[in-house]
């Protein structure tokens, strides 16, 4: 879990992060089951803490990977997760996140990222949630 220097949705709208899979694949297709579910378990946790540590309305997921077709290596699987706040700055609520182009200057430093305390109380908030019973069991069922 990740929170980029460079969010594509602003704190102020909710937030942003992104989980990344270890061992790079383009497509979650490629994932075997246990990877699919262990994926499924961590972002579930890293959503509810969204809700629990930023206080945000809403969560969206979104797996994204566009901007990387022309990479040398291709696209690499891995979850956008965006928070939506009740009061939107950039965003209009209600309505999907809205993302200009790649380049676009709204990219460039004017989004503001969480912050580090944040961080912290998110990593600490999803290493309890994984030990609630659902998470244990899906730990189970992936076999980890």
């Amino acid at each position: 879990m990740i929170a980029p220097e460079f969010p594509l949705n602003c704190r102020d709208d909710g937030g942003h992060l992104i989980l990344l899979k270890k061992e790079p694949v383009t497509d979650r297709s490629e994932l075997t089951y246990q990877e699919a579910v262990d994926f499924m378990r961590i972002s579930m946790a890293v959503g509810r803490a969204m809700y629990d540590v930023l206080g945000i309305e809403r969560m969206n997921y979104e797996d994204l990977g566009n901007w990387s077709l022309d990479d040398p290596g291709g696209p690499k699987m891995h979850l956008h997760f965006f928070g939506r706040a009740r009061e939107q700055v950039h965003q209009t609520r209600g309505q999907h996140i809205s993302l200009p182009p790649k380049d676009h200057p709204i990219y460039k430093g004017h989004l503001k990222p969480i912050n580090d305390e944040e961080i912290r109380a998110l990593r600490t908030r999803v290493l309890e949630i994984l030990t609630e019973p659902k998470y244990l069991h899906m730990a189970a069922f992936a076999e980890l």
